[in-house]
């Protein structure tokens, strides 16, 4: 197997030739490599070395994700959607039943897991639960009690699993933490007018100093978690600055905030009187330029009011330069699309075709979109399973894609165990979330195409590629096209840079990186074989590509043109010198091809076999994302490995 991060990449040029387009050096002059534990950027040009005149280039853009860090993992929600219809009797079911229970070994309290079974009917046989000991021992009892009933309500199973994210895992007892921050607002000139003239400031003085107007309106507020919580408080007493009127503030009812009209910030000094007599001090400096994210203002400050003294979390007594620095961090996290750093993800198994709720593919895929829009910061990905020869692949591995995910062909009961096991080791792999790969073109240089299924964004001079979640050592390969301009002189050309960007679930924060797009003009060139990482990714394109469209000609029932496009792409990767020469991508590419191409010889065939096997094979090598129950291990990282085996040999 070819290790994941192998490939060749091309080495940068020094900063001072990229006219504005600069980035970080060492003394070699070349870009710094990111550390082990962060996002990677590459780059590789198809030919580093061009003539005046060549108008064309091709180059692959790349993000890589560390090695897995065995010690750190974010926690994982992960709810198992199982059918349990009239044909999953027998070994089907005592077989995805124990891969269920022996999945628990693998979840650590801080994961969660939910079970939902369908047939006819939707049952939710687990609400996502805590995987502590009495939460494993619970989970394994619903488990067992699954019993075989009913047809095939796939949507209906599918959307309640979905909607489980949104619930707090079973067994979690919601922090008990009191938040304290302010709301702002800066008033328009004319209604702060109005209102200072109507004594709404509550200072002191008339007119504040020259240049800083009454314009500033702001909510101090004290949030709890739960009623049960506020109920405790007897009253809270504001402490404002000297300026104000009446400085010192009691409020005894709930909601207990204090609204004022000012001109400047200060500290604000915040008193909880609870009803059996315990205070809690702490001193929160005003925000007045929060204009975003209000509520992101606010900061845990107290925990545990219900039981024992309580405990002071912090003063929130900062600068506003550390306070800006923590907005800077929150908008980051939040910029990333999930603050809670928290792995989501469905399994969705099956065995047969939906003949219950939604049953037209359009219909369910559309579905599932807006559920998954629905969820919004707890947003699931989705990994779909569908054992044997009844099931619609085509379904299976819209659904998939729709949830980000992946699609598997379970061939027979033997596989069950891996398959699951081999998508577990994934997701608790999972390094970074949000992974985008940004191009932005120099002068002159314009972008052609991109060959990839992933979502393509223009941007102002260039494009954004959005690559999802990352598993730890994989990598997203964009093969893409630039026009060049002409040149007249022989020089150093700066086309660009690409910047890989993600959230690190890991470490809790946004990360960068950056490399140039450099090329080199001369007015002579030597022929030369092109950079093996853009023809190996070409290879990738000419596959997946030929999946595609040989499987939409096969479903037509047009068998001949089916099998005439997979025998093209197949004599093209036959010539390929990374195919002669024994690269481990580019063989798995051609064998592949071979295979689906084997399952065209008769309609029946591919109708059994075919159409799930192309299916699996193009989602995986379009999306660089192993599917578990593929026989090549190309995109697989270990810890998909190690815990595939772990469930073939501990699931008999």
């Amino acid at each position: 197997m070819t290790s994941m991060a192998s490939y060749e990449v091309l080495t940068s040029a020094p900063s001072s030739v990229l006219d504005g387009w600069s980035v970080v050096e060492n003394e070699g002059g070349t870009a710094v490599n990111a550390t082990s534990d962060r996002l990677q950027a590459e780059v590789a040009l198809d030919h580093p070395v061009v003539a005046f005149d060549a108008s064309e280039l091709r180059a692959v853009l790349s993000v890589v994700a560390p090695k897995e860090q065995s010690d750190q993992r974010a926690p994982l929600h992960l709810v198992a959607v199982l059918d349990k219809s009239g044909s999953m009797h027998g070994e089907k079911l005592r077989l995805v039943k124990q891969t269920m229970i022996f999945m628990l070994r693998y979840l650590s309290e801080k994961d969660s897991l939910g079970l939902v079974e369908y047939g006819s009917e939707v049952h939710v046989t687990c609400p996502l639960t805590r995987c502590d000991a009495e939460g494993r021992e619970r989970l394994k009892m619903a488990v067992e009690k699954i019993q075989i009933s009913g047809q095939t309500n796939l949507s209906g199973g599918l959307l309640k699993g979905l909607e489980l994210h949104k619930e707090t895992p079973r067994g979690t007892t919601p922090e008990q933490t009191v938040q304290v921050g302010n709301l702002y607002r800066r008033l328009p000139d004319d209604e702060a007018a109005e209102r200072s003239a109507k004594g709404e400031h509550y200072g002191r003085i008339e007119e504040p100093p020259t240049g800083c107007p009454r314009v500033h309106e702001w909510t101090a507020a004290v949030r709890f978690n739960r009623p049960e919580e506020e109920a405790l408080v007897q009253k809270v007493i504001f402490e404002l600055h000297e300026t104000f009127r009446d400085p010192v503030v009691e409020v005894q009812q709930p909601p207990f905030q204090l609204t004022r009209l000012g001109w400047g910030t200060f500290e604000v000094k915040i008193t909880l009187h609870m009803k059996d007599g315990r205070e809690f001090k702490v001193a929160r400096g005003l925000l007045l330029f929060w204009r975003v994210l209000p509520w992101c203002s606010f900061h845990c400050c107290f925990r545990g009011l219900l039981c024992g003294a309580g405990e002071l979390l912090e003063s929130c007594t900062a600068s506003f330069a550390e306070r800006a620095e923590e907005m800077r961090e929150d908008r980051a996290s939040l910029g990333a699309g999930n603050p809670d750093v928290v792995v989501r993800s469905t399994f969705l198994f099956t065995d047969g075709h939906a003949n219950c709720g939604i049953t037209e593919s359009d219909a369910l895929c559309a579905a599932t979109t807006a559920m998954l829009n629905e969820l919004s910061s707890c947003k699931s990905t989705i990994s779909t399973f569908g054992f044997g020869q009844d099931h619609r692949a085509e379904v299976l591995q819209r659904i998939a894609d729709a949830g980000e995910g992946s699609y598997s062909h379970v061939q027979s009961e033997d596989q069950i165990a891996e398959c699951f096991g081999e998508a577990l080791g994934g997701l608790l792999s999972t390094t970074h979330q949000n992974v985008s790969l940004k191009l932005e073109l120099a002068p002159g240089v314009q972008f052609d195409r991109a060959f990839t299924s992933f979502p393509v964004e223009p941007i102002e001079n260039g494009v954004k590629v959005e690559l999802g979640d990352l598993f730890a050592e994989e990598r997203r390969d964009v093969l893409i096209s630039l026009r060049l301009p002409a040149a007249q002189n022989e020089a150093l050309q700066a086309l660009g840079r690409v910047t890989a960007s993600g959230f690190s679930v890991l470490q809790k924060r946004s990360e960068h990186e950056l490399k140039p797009l450099m090329l080199e003009r001369r007015a002579q060139v030597p022929v030369s074989p092109g950079h093996p990482q853009v023809e190996r990714h070409w290879n990738r394109h000419l596959t997946h590509d030929a999946l595609e469209r040989g499987r939409a000609a096969a479903d037509r029932d047009h068998m001949e043109e089916a099998k005439q496009i997979l025998d093209e792409a197949i004599e093209a990767l036959g010539k390929s010198q990374l195919v002669i020469d024994g690269d481990c991508t580019s063989v798995t590419l051609l064998g592949d091809l071979h295979d689906c191409r084997a399952d065209l010889s008769t309609r029946e065939q591919y109708v059994a076999l075919g159409s799930k096997k192309m299916a699996m094979c193009h989602q995986m090598h379009s999306k660089q994302r192993q599917s578990p129950g593929s026989e090549a291990f190309v995109y697989a990282n270990f810890s998909m490995q190690r815990t595939e085996a772990a469930f073939k040999m501990g699931i008999a």
